[in-house]
């Protein structure tokens, strides 16, 4: 643990950064819907080998990956076990609580929220308002300043920081090099408390959690925590809901108004001596407006004079602040509390010019997510192997969680991303698939022809078809003579090729209207509409005849050539449905084999 001196010259332990990167995710919760990798703002997600990483090196820390996943595969650091050992240490330690701790609490009330936490073990609790009323007045200096660079960029959100240093270092430099408002409370609490006061905020969002690290900031907070970890450790305590009737009523100690400050410390004065209307003053809400914004300033199309940038809609809307309630309930209810406390006995500057000179000015370095652009070739080829073979035929339905095909293609050639992300190529494989293993369920792998399957299903449809339009049907069954025999004799993978041969063979004989089977082992199928006993026969006796063109070489070079007994049976007044139709037939095939082999017998009726 280094050290940093703080008020008076003493020094004091500064706590180190976790080895654990912010935001951890389990691959084993993960459902493979990709919601994080299509809503991350940063692209700061990859999916390699059907599985999602975060890559850090792009990460802004706003938590989306965490709300956005439905099954707990993404969450932040718990620094809980740290709270613990600083309440266990014996030191003094102080909660911070952010300025929107009564929504986030709701419905417990500021003395329930006190008396939880000293119960706990915390020797004071503070809130942010001195802080935000210290930051506000810097900010009102900066903005009056004249000869400043143009524009201002004020932000106390580490998101929106983050999102500049990443993505738009050349605006690093605009950067409002003020510090966060829950620094300055705490730089306040080690200047007033006793020397070894430990400081743990209490966040709206997670990422103020590494925040506090930056070593432009460090020594100031020792442990932050979301409101979420907050109540972990209240229920652990039992305290998460205390009546106030349950002890007397606690007087009512001075607490400084919000006279110079608005959301997170932004100077009101700032809005009241400007006119909105000019677009000198531009207030930026969410990432995707923060970049709307700053593309515009970098390509010249907009310079406003001050940009206040927040990730949410005010830090009432972070991700740790009573996710139940809407922004508009919490802001209600953070008004609400605000318009009951008693009036200040002095004023805001009054109070501040009192209170001890803490350090408010920071400053900023670039951290760019430099990557390789991939070449246009590249991205053709990959476009290409998405089933896009030109730039023209991609579709930009941003299913993906890119803008456009070529971004995720580019992506993909960056190995950040692969084309199972593309839902509609998704969808289009599928089909195919599905039609694939259509096909395949009703064909005879080995053969190609229909299986048995198959030939229940048409042998239906075609006896329905000659009912219904009093035309003919007729049925071959045919089995290989002694097929056994070629099997015992020369191996089951003779035996295979003499079947496809034989299939062979049927597809190229028969009429495209002509439907053969193979029905089982080495038993075989034909269905021929519009064929009568007479036409039947004269295909039977091709086929049988034609036999002796198959020659497959069997062991020790002997060629196998294979015949048939035939038996044929035409749908009929004896033969009205599927079944008669095949027993028939089958029955035939049986004289014919009894007859002596390599011959056809016809069925009665």
């Amino acid at each position: 643990m280094s050290q940093v001196e703080g008020a008076g010259g003493q020094t004091e332990p500064i706590a180190e950064r976790p080895a654990q990167f912010l935001i951890t995710h389990e691959s084993g919760a993960c459902t493979h819907c990709w919601g994080c990798v299509r809503h991350c703002p940063a692209r700061a997600i990859r999916v390699v080998d059907h599985v999602s990483e975060i890559v850090e090196a792009r990460c802004v820390k706003c938590g989306v990956c965490v709300t956005e996943c439905g099954n707990g595969g993404y969450m932040p650091r718990d620094d809980l076990p740290r709270v613990r050992e600083l309440l266990a240490s014996g030191r003094p330690v102080v909660a911070v609580l952010a300025s929107e701790h009564v929504a986030a609490l709701h419905p417990m009330s500021n003395d329930d929220i006190e008396r939880a936490l000293e119960r706990v073990g915390f020797a004071a609790v503070e809130n942010t308002v001195l802080g935000e009323e210290l930051v506000a007045a810097a900010y009102e200096q900066v903005h009056t300043r004249e000869g400043a660079f143009t524009p201002r960029l004020r932000s106390t959100c580490p998101v929106a920081v983050n999102w500049v240093r990443r993505f738009y270092p050349q605006l690093v430099s605009a950067l409002v090099t003020i510090i966060p408002p829950y620094i300055a409370q705490a730089r306040l609490v080690k200047a007033i408390y006793p020397a070894d006061t430990a400081v743990v905020y209490v966040s709206p969002c997670w990422a103020r959690k590494d925040e506090i690290f930056d070593e432009q900031l460090a020594g100031a907070v020792d442990v932050a925590i979301g409101f979420d970890e907050l109540k972990r450790l209240l229920s652990e305590h039992a305290c998460e809901s205390i009546p106030g009737a349950a002890e007397a009523a606690r007087p009512r100690r001075p607490r400084a108004a919000k006279e110079l400050s608005l959301t997170d410390g932004f100077p009101r004065r700032t809005l009241a001596e400007r006119d909105m209307t000019d677009h000198d003053v531009a207030l930026v809400r969410g990432l995707d407006e923060i970049d709307r914004l700053l593309r515009g300033i970098v390509h010249g199309e907009t310079c406003p004079g001050v940009v206040d940038m927040l990730n949410c809609e005010g830090c009432a809307d972070g991700p740790t602040v009573n996710a139940e309630l809407s922004v508009f309930a919490k802001r209600n209810l953070i008004q609400a509390d605000r318009e009951s406390q008693p009036s200040p006995v002095v004023d805001s500057r009054s109070f501040l010019s009192a209170l001890p000179p803490i350090e408010l000015m920071r400053s900023f370095s670039a951290e760019p997510a430099i990557a390789r652009v991939p070449s246009a070739e590249e991205i053709d080829e990959v476009l290409a192997a998405g089933e896009f073979f030109s730039r023209a035929e991609t579709i930009d339905c941003g299913a993906c969680g890119y803008d456009t095909c070529v971004e995720h293609a580019a992506a993909i050639c960056l190995g950040d991303s692969s084309w199972e992300m593309c839902f509609p190529l998704q969808r289009k494989m599928m089909a195919r698939e599905r039609d694939l293993l259509k096909e395949h369920a009703l064909l005879d792998e080995l053969t190609g022809l229909g299986n048995r399957r198959n030939f229940d299903r048409r042998l239906m449809d075609e006896v329905a078809r000659a009912r219904r339009y009093e035309s003919g049907l007729s049925l071959l069954m045919f089995d290989l003579d002694r097929f056994k025999d070629i099997n015992d004799t020369h191996g089951h993978p003779v035996g295979d090729e003499v079947l496809r041969a034989v299939g062979g063979l049927l597809r190229d004989l028969l009429r495209t209207s002509d439907i053969p089977f193979r029905y089982g082992g080495d038993e075989f199928a034909v269905l021929l509409p519009d064929a009568g006993k007479t036409e039947a026969w004269v295909v039977a006796e091709k086929l049988r005849l034609k036999l002796d063109s198959v020659s497959i070489e069997g062991t020790g070079g002997v060629r196998i050539t294979p015949t048939a007994s035939i038996g044929i049976a035409a749908y009929g007044a004896t033969n009205e449905s599927g079944e008669a139709l095949l027993a028939a037939a089958d029955a035939a095939l049986y004289r014919a084999k009894r007859g002596g082999r390599d011959r056809v017998e016809l069925a009665a009726g």
